[in-house]
Parts: C-alpha cells; sequence; structure tokens
C-alpha cells in the first residue's frame, strides 16, 4: 500500500439522516396526542325552543368561564323540540354524570330584578353545572326552564322554611332584618306529599348570628291591611318587599341556641301570626258574634287575641283558638274564667269609647288549681265580686223612673255603689230598689243617709221661674241614684224598719227638705250671705264659681222681711274659704248675658251647668282683708255690674235737653257711668234721670256736683261732640264738696269756668266776637291752650272768658303778658291810604281764636289770674 491509497474504515453508528424521519415521527406522534387529549367531550342537550342557540357560536359557561359550545342544532323527531349537540372541554368530562344540569341563559326583567343582563351585548348563553363526580356518566341531558338552585357550598347558613302557602315569595325574594337585606330565596317547592310549601332560604354569613333555632320568620310580600271600626292595621315590609316579595325574622333570643344548617323552621303568614304565644281552646255558644283577630283582655290589660274561629259540624258550638302572651301563662288556672265582654254606649262609659269601637273582647278572671288549657266561656258576665262584699240597702219608692239595673249609686257624683235588681212590694204599693255599695265605700251609709232620684232631668216651671236640675251627665241617660248625709244629730223622716232600709225622694229638694238639711261634708264650709233685688233662675243647690271651678254651693234663699230684696245663704268649701275676703265680687252668672252697642258686642256665659241651671260665680283680691262667717255681700246682676258696683244717683233736668237710657257719664272724657232710666216728671216740665255711678265716680255723689248735657253742636269751624251725632247726647259731670248726696239738679247748660289741669285764666272781654267754647289760644301761632267757656259778668259790663293753657305751657305766660282776640277779618279803608286787610289764619278767621305775647322780665301768671282785652 503506498501512503497515497485511501484507508477504508466501518462506522458503528447511524447516519445523522435518519434523525430528520426520526424526529418527523416523534412530532407527528405527539400532534396525534395532542389531538386527542385535547378533543371535547360531545353531549347532546334538549331544549323547548332554540330561540337565543346558534351552531358554532353560543357557548357554555360555568362560573364564567368558557366550557364548551353548540357545534349543531337539529330538530327532534316529533318536531316539538331542539336538540343542541354541544362539545364540552375534556376537563369537564367526569362532571358529566346523571344530576348534571344545563339551562339558557336570556335576559328576563322581573318585579325582583334584572338577570342575564350581560346578554343583551353578548347575546344568549348556556350555563353548566356540574354533576356528582361519583356518579352515573350521561352524555344525553334535558335543559331546565329556569336556574337550579345554588350549590350549598358557599359560608353561611342554609335554612328550610315551611309554609302553607308561597304567597308571593319565589326565588331571588330577600330575606330582611329591620329592613336590611340580609340573604335570599334560593327555590321553593312543594314537599312531597304536597301539605306544604318548602322555601330553600340562604342568609350571609356576617348575619348568620342573628338566626336562633327558636327564630320565627313571616312572610312580608307586599301591603297587609286588615281594617276594623276602631283602627286600621297596614302591614308593609321594605319597597322592594311590597314589589318583588320578601321576608322579615324577629329579634334573636340570646338565650336560644344557634340555628344550623338545614334546619327547617316554620314560615308565618304575617308578623301578627308571628308572635309567639301560648294556643288556649275556649268554647262558646254557636250564635256567639265574635271574629279572629279580637282582644283577649284580664283586668283591663290585653294578654292575647282570638286566633281562630271555627264552628262546630252541628253549629251549636264556636270553638275558638286564642294565641296567650307566655307572660300571662300563670293566669291559666282551672278555676280562670273567660266570658264575651260586650262595651256598652253610656255616659258614664265615655273614656271606653276606642272598646266601643274595637267591638266585643274577651274577658279572663283569674283562678285558681292547676294549670289548664282548655275552658268553656260563660254565658253571662259574673256578678261583680266587690259588690257582692259590699253593704246592701234598699229603697222604696212610689215610682221607679229611670232607675234600671247597673244605674249607679252617687255620692258627690262618684260612683260608689250600683243597682242590682228592683220589684214592687207585696201591697204593690211601693217599688223595692235592691243595691249593693262597694265594700271600701260602706261607711259613707249612715243612719240618716238621704237618697233621691238623680235620674234624667227634674223640670219645674210656674209663674214664679223655671228649675231644671240634672245630677250627672250618666245619670242624665242611663238614671242613677244619690244621697248625701245631713251635718248634725238631725233624724231621718224614714219611716222604715230597718237601719238598711231608706226612702228614696223624688229629687234633691225633697230630701234636703227644701234646703234645710245641709250635707255633713259642708258642715265646716265658710257661710257667706248674699243680697240682690231678685233670685232670678237661682236656687238651693246651685253652684258658686270661682275661675268655673266650684268650690260651693247656695244653701237657701229667703225673701227679706221688708219685702224689697232677696237674701241667698252659700257655702264655701273649707278648702277653698282663704278666697272669701273684703274685696270679693259675687255676681249672677246665670245663662247668657249680652251687651250691644254701636261700639262693641259682647256675649258672654259662665259655663253649660250655670246655663242651664244656674249659679253665682265670683273674683276676689288676695290681698284684701279676711271677713268673718256669714259676712254680707250684694249680688251684682252680671259680672260687668260686680266690677263697675254701681252707685245710684238721680238729677234733674228742665225739660227740652234730650238723653236716652244707658247714656254714658263722663267726667273729663272719661266713662265713669250710665244712665239707667228716664222718666218724665212735673207734667212734662222736667226729666228725672236715674244714674248708675261706677265705683270709680263714686266722688261725684256729693254735695255741689255738677251735672249737664252734652249735645252735638255744629259751626261753621267744626262740630262740637261729633260722636253724638251716632250715639246720642251723654251727661258731663264735675265733682263738689261736702256731704254725700244722692239728688241733684242738673244744669241747663255747661258752667262757663271749669277747672281743668294746667293753668286757668279769666279774660275781660267788651264783646265775645266769633269765640265760642273750644276756640283755640295761640302762642306764635302754636295753639297752647283753649277757650273753656264764657259768661257776662253780673252786671253785664264785659264778658268774662275763661281759658285753659295746657300744662306743658303754663310758664309761657307771664304776670303782664297782653292778650288780643284774632278772631275774624280786619278790613281798614281810606280814600288816600287804600285798602288794609288783616286775618290771622283760616281758622281763626272761621272759628276765632286769642293770641297773647309774653314779656320775659315778669313772673309767671297763676291760676285766677284776670286779663283784660281792650279792643275787639
Amino acid at each position: 500500500m503506498s501512503d497515497h491509497d485511501p484507508i477504508i474504515t466501518r462506522r458503528h453508528l447511524p447516519s445523522a439522516i435518519w434523525f430528520l424521519p426520526l424526529l418527523a415521527a416523534i412530532i407527528a406522534g405527539w400532534l396525534v396526542y395532542k389531538n386527542y387529549d385535547g378533543k371535547g367531550v360531545l353531549v347532546e342537550v334538549v331544549f323547548d325552543s332554540a330561540s337565543g342557540l346558534e351552531a358554532n357560536k353560543t357557548k357554555v359557561f360555568y362560573r364564567g368561564l368558557p366550557t364548551g359550545v353548540v357545534k349543531e342544532l337539529k330538530i327532534d323527531k316529533d318536531l316539538r323540540r331542539i336538540k343542541a349537540l354541544i362539545e364540552m372541554v375534556p376537563q369537564t368530562a367526569d362532571s358529566l354524570t346523571k344530576n348534571a344540569q344545563f339551562w339558557l341563559v336570556k335576559p328576563q326583567v322581573s318585579l325582583s330584578g334584572v338577570r342575564g343582563l350581560e346578554t343583551l351585548l353578548s347575546g344568549s348563553y348556556i350555563s353548566f353545572q356540574p354533576g356528582d363526580l361519583s356518579g352515573e356518566f350521561k352524555r344525553s341531558f334535558e335543559a331546565l326552564d329556569q336556574p337550579p338552585p345554588p350549590i350549598k357550598n358557599s359560608d353561611g347558613l342554609y335554612l328550610t322554611l315551611t309554609s302553607d302557602s308561597a304567597r308571593s315569595v319565589y326565588q331571588g325574594a330577600k330575606v330582611y332584618f329591620r329592613d336590611i337585606e340580609v340573604g335570599e330565596v334560593l327555590s321553593h317547592a312543594l314537599s312531597p306529599d304536597g301539605k306544604k310549601v318548602l322555601i330553600e332560604t340562604y342568609i350571609e354569613p356576617r348575619f348568620t348570628y342573628l338566626i336562633k333555632s327558636n327564630t320565627r320568620f313571616w312572610n312580608a310580600s307586599g301591603i297587609r291591611i286588615k281594617a276594623d271600626l276602631s283602627k286600621v292595621d297596614i302591614q308593609i315590609g321594605s319597597l322592594a318587599s311590597i314589589i318583588a316579595g320578601g321576608i322579615h325574622f324577629s329579634a334573636p333570643d340570646e338565650t336560644a341556641d344557634p340555628a344550623s344548617n338545614s334546619q327547617i323552621l316554620p314560615l308565618y303568614d304575617d308578623y301578627e301570626a308571628a308572635q309567639d304565644g301560648i294556643e288556649v281552646l275556649l268554647r262558646f255558644p254557636g250564635a256567639t258574634e265574635l271574629t279572629e283577630g279580637a282582644s283577649v283582655q284580664s283586668r283591663g290589660i290585653k294578654i292575647g287575641r282570638v286566633k281562630q274561629v271555627t264552628l262546630t259540624d252541628d253549629f251549636k258550638s264556636m270553638d275558638t283558638v286564642l294565641l296567650i302572651d307566655p307572660r300571662a301563662q300563670d293566669l291559666l288556672k282551672e278555676g280562670s274564667r273567660f266570658w264575651l265582654q260586650k262595651p256598652e254606649l253610656s255616659l258614664e262609659h265615655l273614656d271606653q269609647l276606642s272598646e266601643l269601637l274595637r267591638g266585643s273582647y274577651i274577658e279572663l278572671e283569674p283562678g285558681q288549681g292547676a294549670e289548664k288549657l282548655s275552658f268553656t266561656a260563660l254565658d253571662i258576665a259574673p256578678a261583680k265580686r266587690q259588690l257582692s262584699m259590699g253593704k246592701a240597702i234598699q229603697l222604696r219608692t212610689g215610682q221607679l223612673g229611670s232607675v234600671s239595673k247597673g244605674s249607679p249609686i252617687l255620692y258627690r257624683q262618684l260612683p260608689v255603689g250600683e243597682v242590682l235588681s228592683y220589684e214592687l212590694d207585696k201591697t204593690g204599693k211601693e217599688v223595692i230598689i235592691h243595691a249593693a255599695i262597694e265594700q271600701r265605700y260602706s261607711y259613707l251609709i249612715q243612719t240618716n243617709s238621704r237618697f233621691w232620684n238623680a235620674s234624667g232631668i227634674n223640670f219645674t216651671a210656674n209663674f214664679d221661674g223655671l228649675a231644671l236640675r240634672t245630677e250627672s251627665a250618666a245619670a242624665l241617660l242611663r238614671g242613677g241614684i244619690a244621697f248625701f248625709n245631713p251635718a248634725g244629730n238631725r233624724k231621718s223622716n224614714s219611716t222604715t224598719s230597718t237601719k238598711n232600709t231608706y226612702p228614696l225622694y223624688a229629687d234633691y229638694h225633697q230630701a234636703s227638705e227644701q234646703g234645710a238639711l245641709t250635707d255633713q261634708h259642708l258642715q265646716n264650709a265658710f257661710k257667706i250671705r248674699l243680697r240682690a233685688l231678685e233670685t232670678g233662675s237661682l236656687k238651693a243647690g246651685d253652684p258658686i264659681l270661682y275661675k268655673q271651678i266650684r268650690v260651693g254651693k247656695i244653701v237657701q234663699a229667703t225673701l227679706n222681711k221688708d219685702g224689697k230684696g232677696v237674701t241667698l245663704y252659700g257655702s264655701i268649701d273649707p278648702t277653698y274659704s282663704h278666697l272669701i275676703n273684703e274685696s270679693s265680687r259675687f255676681w249672677n252668672a246665670s245663662g247668657i248675658k249680652a251687651d250691644f252697642s254701636l261700639r262693641h258686642l259682647s256675649v258672654r256665659t259662665e259655663s253649660l251647668e250655670t246655663l242651664v241651671s244656674g249659679g253665682i260665680a265670683f273674683d276676689t283680691d288676695y290681698a284684701a282683708d279676711p271677713v268673718k262667717p256669714n259676712h254680707l255681700f250684694t249680688l251684682y246682676s252680671d259680672r260687668t255690674t260686680s266690677i263697675q258696683q254701681p252707685l245710684g244717683v238721680q238729677v234733674t233736668f228742665a225739660a227740652g235737653k234730650n238723653i236716652q237710657p244707658h247714656a254714658d257719664v263722663r267726667f273729663k272724657g272719661q266713662i265713669i257711668g250710665k244712665v239707667a232710666t228716664v222718666d218724665v216728671t212735673n207734667e212734662g216740665k222736667a226729666l228725672r234721670v236715674n244714674i248708675d255711678l261706677f265705683r270709680d265716680g263714686h266722688f261725684l255723689a256729693r254735695q255741689n256736683s255738677l251735672f249737664w248735657i252734652v249735645e252735638p253742636a255744629i259751626r261753621l269751624s267744626g262740630i262740637d261732640n261729633p260722636a253724638g251725632i251716632l250715639t246720642g247726647n251723654y251727661i258731663e259731670a264735675l265733682p263738689g264738696e261736702g256731704q254725700a248726696t244722692f239728688s241733684f239738679s242738673g244744669l241747663p247748660k255747661p258752667p262757663a269756668f271749669q277747672n281743668k289741669s294746667g293753668l286757668n285764666l279769666t279774660i275781660h272781654s267788651p264783646a265775645l266776637g266769633s269765640l265760642y267754647k273750644g276756640s283755640p289760644l295761640f302762642y306764635r301761632q302754636v295753639p297752647v291752650g283753649s277757650v273753656t267757656g264764657f259768661d257776662l259778668n253780673d252786671k253785664g259790663e264785659h264778658v268774662n272768658i275763661f281759658i285753659n293753657i295746657k300744662p306743658e305751657y303754663a310758664l309761657l305766660v307771664r304776670h303782664n303778658s297782653e292778650f288780643k282776640n284774632v278772631s275774624g277779618v280786619k278790613i281798614d279803608f281810606s280814600l288816600f291810604g287804600g285798602i288794609n286787610f288783616q286775618a290771622d289764619s283760616l281758622e281763626t278767621m272761621i272759628g276765632g281764636g286769642i293770641s297773647f305775647t309774653s314779656p320775659a322780665d315778669s313772673k309767671p301768671a297763676e291760676s285766677g289770674d284776670v286779663f283784660i282785652i281792650d279792643e275787639m
């Protein structure tokens, strides 16, 4: 071998070229594996309709993740249903078992809200709920009409509520506590026996502590209205529960055990039915008028209600199921008694008007013995135990009147007993009334007690007057008997043989022997006397009122010995005796008092009692000195007169003046009296005017007091007393000095000089000119006073003009002031000097006036000073 000959060697490894087919085989195998591994599971789902389904587009979702897609849609052989061929992802293969579920999700609008809103944009889709992994594999399914209940695998509490009716509660309805949403209804379905509705409910984890083993749930769906005469009961949950339904539950019982998952609890129809109570069976006669919801009471306290009312098959009895408050359990004993209580309409029980409107209710009287939950009701209410244990009395009368069984026995208008029964005596001449006084008031019955029939209205009318009396509003309609115990040791006129039998008088006047007998409780009363011209409608027994509160009464009314008036004897309850003193003013408060004039209209009545039957009212000043018992007061006709306390005087005027009754009597412009009457005397030559001077005008009843009639006067400058044109003339007065007197001669005209406040002066003038009473007095053309009067002097040589300067301007008049009459117009005319026209003002041109000037260095003038005007 040469060095250039090739050397041939054999390699033992395969060539690299063989790696390419091997790699291709591996890739092909991996692709085959991936294709097999990624291939989905085909299932067939049957739907009622293909609405919302599209092949190769409609997807299947589980908890928001795509788990399949619809591959093909085809119609079933019977043309009624649609079969959808769905390719599910391989991961779902193990969960496609017998209880796997499919349903179509599409937009749904209901009262509870909007579901499937997301499908408005993405389109409808199929939702999938996996089956049990240990179940039997299945490849054909039927779609559900609605979503299945959620799987109970979330935190929280799952309960089953049972009810006779779902009534607006369905899947999605909310569960509320105090109107806060705490859970929802998952589903509802009939129980296997079809007698109940099973409502699956979910409570959120944060609220599970509220649910206890004895929690009471009720249906709060919509609005529930229960109405009767006494009330309208409207039960409303939240707005959501009104629209979509809902469930509420009661506050948790801290002593109860917490509820457990899948616990079964009842769902009540409403809040009232959910309230806890003890069921008691009570049987009534079949004709009993009783309805569900009627209350059960014991001694005025509501302890339960009627839950159910059912007639027996023979209609002879009515079985009633009561729901009693557990707190009243101790009242349910063998000796307990039930009866139907029907409210009665009477003025005595007006405070129970709500019971009258509510209707009948069941009354429970507790008894003794072992516990019992089944009773038979009494036909009528049992007799009152406290009356049967009280004092029994008999009353004998010639006529029953309107007294009836149950009529009250009154003491000071307080019911202290009642009439039990009545019957004729053996002779048939009298009625015997059997009555009982309550034990606590039995001490009020004494041997000399006086009873009278207080029923209805006691009406008496004759030429002397009219008397109207009633004891109380209850006795007015229902009838009643009243009594009092006379003061002192005077014995009763009773002819009965036993101390428990008393005569029944027709009225209070007979029982009190026309006021001669005084009620014992008035024995220590403060006695007063009242003098009046007449009694009017006042009589014994009428009230004496202070600020419309009864503080006493009239005991007796007698005619004075001189026959010119009456004296009323009154008694004031000792509690109010301190109200009587020297300043006390009494007036007749009977009927209605009306005072009408052009200035005002006043109508007054004290009270309804005094309006009908009469009475006396009074007012007082606490600071006045006290008086002794039997002090004599004046009884005025009305309240206004009691304030005015008029004093009568008589003034005689010459005929020719006009004055009418009720005209004012004034002093310096203030009303201090009224004209009472006007009589024509002395054959028409004089007027006798009787005046009532009010309390503030009593000072005018003195010697030398002056009275004159003021009439309206029309002048060019104005009108004097313009109000008199509408209201008429009035009397003006000036006080005199000396002893008291009550008869005067009136002046024919006002006095020339009137001593008014301020500075009163006299001016001597040759003539009056156009001055008149009221003409103004000027200083620097400012009015500072007026003319108060004028008169000729005794010899008629000049005119005395009386003027008054107002107090605030009095210092303007000096001892040597000069006065000038500025009335009218002064005109001077001469042939060469022309016409000189002088007028101070338009007012002085028409009505006259006086002006004055005062030096600054002289002393002030004093009232009574005289000044002279030389020229007019």
